[in-house]
């Protein structure tokens, strides 16, 4: 694949190195925000599109459900927490991908705007999507979204895909099925080597070095299994999972080694690998050939998780 576009096209929206030393974590959220509409293609329509707020340990979470044509309740439903690090990203900056995956799975998405560090240091975003995904199951959540407690995913990108991993393992006999977008599985390995492909771009050698300070308070938090769930030593039982994988990402082992683990358990797994795709290419459907192709795979996959 001609990756010549992308990096280029990073840099034109200064989302090249979001994690660079010199950028505050509100610099890094606007510069995120403002480029999502450049770097991703127009996503399908929807019947509807709902703001709501769900109740979580330290006040409200903000929410958005999105309803494809032809879902009545109790419903398919998703909950998904986006990317970032656990410090950037939120509703805008990935709601083309979250209405996409509800257009093409044919399922209810709810997305969460869970706190982000540094003001909200480990367990607020482990906190809050627990208390999302309870509300989710509980009578409350099957009134006002419409759920089918019986057929429920998880899903999530990067850092989020962390925080579904986490979900399925401590609410494993409640989930039908969880969609790993390159998932973000541990942060005790933090130095990883850079791929020659990224130099300049994207998650630099530093990256987890600086998520992990901003995210944890202690360091040593890195080996609790709701931080790193690839430490997880329990995964008997853990629901059908789909893993969608990037080649030239730092993530790629701990995602395959994550897979391994589920396989050598004879739990049901597939996977996915972007072949020359970055991390982060479900955001970058306008910029890289192949992406929005993926994508709609994976929405495919995660109705077909709750359906079978």
């Amino acid at each position: 694949m001609d990756t010549s576009r992308w990096p280029e096209a990073l840099v034109k929206f200064g989302i090249d190195d979001p994690f660079e030393p010199a950028r505050s974590a509100p610099h890094m959220r606007r510069a995120l925000r403002n480029a999502t509409p450049h770097m991703d293609v127009k996503p399908p329509a929807l019947e509807a599109v709902e703001e709501l707020v769900i109740p979580g340990p330290a006040g409200e979470i903000p929410a958005r459900l999105y309803i494809p044509f032809g879902s009545t309740g109790p419903a398919p439903m998703t909950l998904y927490m986006h990317g970032g690090g656990y410090v950037i990203g939120d509703l805008e900056t990935h709601d083309r991908e979250c209405r996409r995956l509800a257009a093409h799975s044919g399922a209810r998405l709810i997305a969460i705007d869970y706190r982000l560090a540094p003001e909200h240091p480990f367990p607020a975003a482990v906190d809050d999507t627990l208390a999302a995904f309870d509300w989710l199951v509980s009578e409350a959540g099957q009134a006002r979204a419409g759920t089918d407690p019986s057929r429920v995913a998880v899903s999530g990108d990067s850092a989020g895909g962390g925080l579904a991993a986490f979900l399925a393992q401590v609410r494993r006999d409640e989930i039908r099925f969880q969609l790993l977008i390159y998932p973000l599985l541990q942060l005790v390995e933090r130095r990883k080597p850079r791929l020659k492909a990224l130099e300049g771009h994207l998650l630099a050698s530093f990256t987890l070095e600086r998520i992990a300070e901003a995210y944890l308070i202690d360091t040593e938090l890195a080996k609790d299994p709701r931080v790193s769930p690839l430490f997880e030593t329990d995964l008997t039982g853990l629901p059908k999972t789909h893993i969608f994988a990037a080649e030239l990402d730092p993530l790629l082992d701990e995602g395959q080694a994550y897979r391994d683990r589920l396989l050598a358990l004879g739990l049901p797994v597939d996977y996915t690998l972007g072949k020359g795709l970055p991390h982060g290419y479900f955001n970058l459907t306008a910029v890289l050939p192949g992406a929005k192709a993926l994508v709609d795979a994976a929405a495919v996959a995660l109705g077909d998780g709750l359906r079978g």
